[in-house]
């Protein structure tokens, strides 16, 4: 557990866009940065640049107001990714890494039990939609009930019919940017999360239905 709470505050140093200080923000203010900062950073990037194609266009790394980068669509999910992996490498085989509403499951909550994890109604604080049981899965939510409109759309607005946008799968990475594209992209999203190999989505209308493919157990 140190192990991990260690490499993420390392990827909150690296990739926070809240910290003049932080190693992406001074590298691209032009200063010097270690080489496995710039390793990091490019790899990022690229992932980024590859979602915006895979996505159309819908997928975007940078501020569409400032005009500045910014990694956070991608990033969260590459740092939980990380936690995880630093926890496996030390033997464990039944945790759960969460960060920001984010999580990776891996292993079982009990032997004969997967992990069960709230998809919060985006109409109730505190309530809760839907449960989704996950083994060595990734459960990723995007929406506006936590943070607002904050999320983007490199082809124009988001649309207004989805309250928030959940999507399971094996790469809490991967899951985390489905499920910001998902979300941009409305109902649509459904069908493009699915044709994802691996992947499956719950998305939740502002009226409470829910949508979608993702295994839950219903509450």
């Amino acid at each position: 557990m140190a192990s991990a709470r260690g490499y993420l505050e390392s990827m909150d140093h690296r990739f926070s866009h809240y910290s003049r200080e932080s190693e992406i923000s001074r590298w691209l203010s032009g200063f010097h940065a270690s080489p496995d900062a710039v390793a990091d950073i490019d790899f990022v990037i690229r992932q980024c640049l590859r979602l915006r194609d895979e996505s159309d266009g819908v997928f975007v790394h940078k501020n569409p107001v400032s005009g500045s980068v910014d990694t956070a669509g991608y990033v969260k999910g590459h740092a939980i990714r990380g936690a995880a992996r630093a926890m496996q490498t030390r033997g464990l085989t039944n945790f759960i890494v969460g960060v920001g509403g984010d999580s990776y499951c891996a292993g079982w909550a009990t032997p004969d039990r997967p992990w069960r994890l709230a998809i919060s109604d985006p109409a109730r604080t505190h309530g809760v939609a839907a449960l989704v049981e996950a083994t060595d899965m990734a459960v990723a939510t995007s929406g506006r009930a936590e943070r607002g409109d904050h999320i983007w759309n490199g082809l124009g607005n988001v649309p207004g019919d989805l309250a928030s946008f959940t999507v399971v799968g094996p790469d809490i990475a991967e899951a985390d940017a489905y499920a910001t594209i998902g979300f941009a992209m409305g109902e649509a999203g459904i069908d493009w999360v699915a044709n994802r190999e691996g992947y499956r989505s719950l998305a939740i209308r502002p009226d409470g239905t829910l949508v979608g493919d993702a295994a839950l157990v219903s509450v």
